[in-house]
């Protein structure tokens, strides 16, 4: 069986009370860690990152030079349904990165705003009223229950990858040479 839990360090999973450290859920954020590299480094890294991912970053992000960036997006992701035909569903992930800055640290904290099916007016908040098979209204139900694992995993996946690449990105800066 393979596992989907990232192993690249800094991981989060999202829970009723938004986005958690996988490792300390009482942290509603990640640090990464990258010694030696100033906040101004690190923000125009970050900028670049996001300019090379994103269609129009200048609509999606409000930036404080050298402190702190925050995308305000979505991007779409497929579920596997798991109904008895299979395939999978197409849904609209809305979100809010807040990204700060600091000499060798990027704190990274996101903002599930929710899911949307795509072309439909459905809406899948974080806490809602009705299980998934009745209309889901939300990732968990009023007690904290998970009402689908997959969208779950979904949205933990995207989050996750966004972490990943952008410190892969930033850890390539030791591979400049264009040669």
């Amino acid at each position: 069986m393979i596992c989907s839990i990232p192993t690249f360090g800094q991981s989060l999973k999202i829970t009723p009370n938004g986005f958690v450290d996988l490792h300390d859920s009482s942290k509603k954020y990640v640090i990464l860690d990258f010694p030696s590299i100033s906040k101004e480094e690190l923000f125009k890294e970050t900028i670049k990152y996001i300019n090379a991912n994103y269609d129009r970053p200048e609509e999606i992000t409000n930036l404080l030079p050298e402190e702190q960036i925050v995308i305000t997006y979505f991007d779409l992701i497929k579920v596997n349904a798991g109904f008895l035909g299979g395939g999978s569903i197409d849904l609209q992930y809305y979100y809010k990165y807040d990204i700060q800055f600091k000499d060798g640290k990027i704190r990274f904290e996101p903002k599930f705003d929710y899911l949307k099916y795509w072309r439909s007016e459905t809406i899948i908040s974080l806490i809602g009223d009705k299980p998934f098979a009745n209309g889901a209204t939300g990732l968990f139900n009023r007690k904290g229950k998970a009402t689908n694992d997959k969208m779950i995993q979904a949205v933990e996946d995207k989050t996750n990858e966004f972490i990943r690449s952008l410190k892969e990105k930033i850890n390539s800066l030791n591979d400049r040479n264009w040669s």
